[in-house]
């Protein structure tokens, strides 16, 4: 299953790597990731990062460079805690992954757009069928009917 990361929160150096082709993400998700990261980066020693899978999800996960003095509950732990703590942000994180990089968010994004406009349902669909083929429409009419 192919992964992107979106950050990397490094206790080594004290640095974080943010993956290039999300520069767009909104400066306040950009920032509470990035605090909330390097906390947990912190407190287990470990490379810390987050990002999305093929389907959209996202995965936290961790490296670290010492394995003998590695304590893997407690870092499991604390993953667990802040996925339960901020379920929020990572709510927010996720949704906007689906609005501005996947297909179906950007035909969301379209519908959206195009609504606010007033434009028919059939005019909204033929322009997101021209955009992104039958699929694209049949997609847009079911929320359409919705």
């Amino acid at each position: 299953m192919e992964k992107t990361i979106l950050i990397s929160i490094s206790p080594y150096v004290q640095k974080y790597y943010l993956n290039e082709n999300y520069e767009d993400l909104p400066k306040d998700i950009k920032e509470e990731i990035i605090a909330k990261l390097s906390v947990v980066a912190e407190k287990t020693d470990c490379i810390i990062s987050v990002g999305f899978d093929e389907k959209g999800e996202i995965f936290i996960e961790e490296r670290h460079d010492d394995p003998i003095g590695h304590d893997d509950i407690g870092v499991a732990l604390e993953i667990k805690r802040l996925q339960t703590e901020e379920v929020e942000l990572l709510k927010a994180l996720k949704l906007w992954h689906m609005i501005y990089r996947t297909q179906h968010g950007k035909i969301v994004r379209e519908i959206v757009i195009q609504q606010a406009k007033k434009s028919a349902h059939e005019q909204i669909l033929k322009s997101i069928e021209k955009k992104y083929g039958v699929e694209g429409r049949d997609f847009a009419k079911a929320l359409l009917e919705e």
